[in-house]
């Protein structure tokens, strides 16, 4: 695809695997970029796709048709999301898009197969909230906390769930601070391994999971969280990055525009030389040596946005005698386009160190 405006067209280099893997449609992918003209159209034009969406599936609910209603719904949520995720430049469209994502996506939670509880994670003097699903199991199962990146929330990430639960691990999404549903509350942070051991008290609180047998993984900007919370958080047993940074300043200038963008409101920034002197917070050095669970990293060589080597740095320096560097030649950001490879890889190599299931 080719668009005039370059911004536009970078999003579309940039992410056209993530946002087909993640459910947005081919023809509305054309519908809503023939209409823009420039990047200040991306928010209103995703709003108004997802805007019809919804309207569907308001007509389905109305008429009783479930299935049908939360299809379009999710649709909606999906498409609401796009409005937002790295479009930043009018708050007010930003932030419309982001509720009215919870709002669609709340509406179906009940519906949902597999089963999604929505959950609140008590952290220091406020809260953050989480997505959790549980396999059919008579004991506790091992558990993987899903860490979403800059730009993805606990509603994506959660879309992956049905990888864990069939291989008898329980799963549960966070939006930590800086990111989706608490991002209008809470900035980011680097010291990811506080919300890290928040979570795992909720889930010791909780006894229906075993919190011996607890795994992340993070991808993108989640890619250097989870890491980072292995590091400092001993109840994490196994640990997995895909496409994260060791070092966030050393890539702020590469990074897309709107991705800095994105990261100037996320982290609370009033100008960029304020933003790139907050990221430099964002590092593993004389942290990654305190890595001792398994870890296993994961990397594309074509990632734009991310060099391979930040990733083959963290297993470099990590202080675990069992880590793994798996590099793919043909991977994008997040390998988002040969998710096909990467995504049981993830999964069994968390079902292996966790004792799920491999069978």
């Amino acid at each position: 695809m080719h668009h005039p405006d370059p911004l536009i067209q970078e999003a579309l280099d940039v992410w056209m695997p993530r946002f087909l893997n993640g459910g947005i449609h081919w023809y509305d992918i054309l519908t809503a970029t023939e209409r823009m003209v420039s990047w200040d159209d991306w928010g209103p034009e995703w709003t108004r796709l997802a805007q019809m969406h919804e309207a569907l599936g308001d007509g389905a609910m109305e008429k009783g048709e479930r299935l049908s209603a939360v299809q379009a719904l999710q649709t909606a949520a999906r498409y609401y999301h796009m409005a937002y995720f790295i479009y930043t430049r009018d708050p007010e469209v930003h932030n419309q898009g982001l509720r009215k994502m919870l709002e669609c996506y709340d509406r179906i939670r009940d519906f949902m197969e597999p089963a999604v509880e929505k959950v609140t994670i008590p952290f220091e003097d406020t809260y953050f909230v989480g997505l959790f699903s549980r396999p059919k199991a008579e004991e506790p199962p091992p558990v993987v906390i899903l860490i979403p990146g800059l730009d993805s929330t606990k509603e994506s990430r959660h879309g992956a769930r049905g990888n864990y639960l069939r291989r008898g691990m329980a799963v549960m999404s966070i939006d930590a601070p800086g990111q989706g549903e608490t991002s209008l509350r809470l900035k980011i942070r680097p010291d990811y391994e506080n919300s890290i051991a928040a979570a795992i008290d909720y889930l010791e609180s909780r006894g229906d999971v075993d919190t011996e047998r607890v795994g992340l993984n993070g991808g993108s900007l989640g890619g250097y969280y989870a890491p980072r919370a292995a590091a400092y958080e001993k109840r994490v047993k196994a640990c997995v990055g895909n496409c994260g940074p060791f070092n966030w300043s050393e890539v702020f200038e590469i990074i897309p525009q709107v991705t800095r963008e994105a990261y100037i409101h996320y982290s609370g920034a009033k100008s960029p030389d304020e933003a790139y002197e907050l990221s430099k917070a964002l590092t593993l050095e004389g942290a990654a040596k305190n890595i001792t669970c398994p870890l296993l990293i994961v990397h594309g060589k074509q990632d734009p946005l991310i060099p391979w080597e930040q990733g083959k740095r963290i297993v470099d320096e990590a202080g675990s005698a069992d880590k793994q560097f798996v590099l793919f030649e043909e991977g994008n950001h997040a390998c988002n386009n040969i998710r096909y490879k990467s995504g049981p890889l993830i999964a069994d190599w968390l079902a292996e160190k966790l004792n799920g299931t491999l069978v």
